[in-house]
């Protein structure tokens, strides 16, 4: 076995939850009486806390933000659990992991509670030994500290932790945890700009996470650089 611990973003990596979002930053920009919703500047801050990727997204007046937080949940949490959906592979893959014993861990920005949720809703929650959510750390991504903390309550050192996510900002996490990164390339952030950040591996199907996780193969999408 290749890696003991593979640590998992959840938006854009596990599950597909950009209409949800997307439905709620447009109901928050109406709100705000901001003239449409720049797609591709909500996708680049997505990963990022809420607050952050809100002021991106929008634009908005820091003062406003704590508000636009408060509106923005509501209106998420009418459509998330209608709208979420896994992404194609990902409950075999995971199965599969699991029987060929490693660890799993989820590091997402979205809130703790609503992660957990979400999690049990898809069915995904039990394959995890460690989940982290915004609350769970004081400095969110793509600081290090939540895969430090499922490195250090799993007792694992971080040359046998794969951290994987479809953000810069999740490459950037892992390798500041000292750990190899895969970014998949189905998600948020372009195949570009995930080449830029120099991950371990690139892949682009979910199921090729089986194949790194054991034994390291990552003939199915290599990044430049890549080992």
């Amino acid at each position: 076995m290749k890696y003991r611990l593979v640590v998992f973003d959840f938006d854009g990596t596990l599950a597909d939850s950009e209409e949800s979002i997307m439905y709620a930053m447009e109901c928050v920009a109406r709100d705000f009486v901001i003239a449409g919703v720049d797609r591709a500047r909500v996708k680049q801050g997505i990963g990022l806390p809420l607050q952050q990727g809100l002021e991106m997204a929008l634009g908005l007046d820091p003062v406003k933000v704590p508000a636009a937080v408060e509106l923005y949940r509501q209106y998420y949490n009418d459509v998330a659990f209608d709208k979420t959906r896994l992404f194609p592979g990902v409950k075999k893959s995971l199965e599969r992991l699991v029987r060929n014993g490693v660890l799993l861990a989820v590091a997402s920005s979205k809130s703790t509670h609503g992660l957990e949720a979400m999690m049990r809703f898809l069915g995904l929650f039990d394959f995890f030994s460690f989940v982290a959510g915004a609350q769970d750390v004081e400095r969110p991504k793509p600081a290090p500290d939540m895969v430090k903390l499922a490195l250090k309550v799993l007792d694992v050192r971080p040359q046998d932790c794969l951290v994987v996510g479809d953000t810069v900002f999740d490459i950037e996490m892992g390798q500041r945890a000292s750990a190899d990164t895969c970014a998949v390339t189905y998600g948020h952030h372009s195949v570009d700009e995930l080449r830029s950040f120099n991950p371990t591996f690139m892949i682009d199907s979910f199921a090729h996470i089986v194949s790194i996780a054991d034994d390291g193969d990552g003939h199915c999408l290599l990044a430049q650089g890549s080992q």
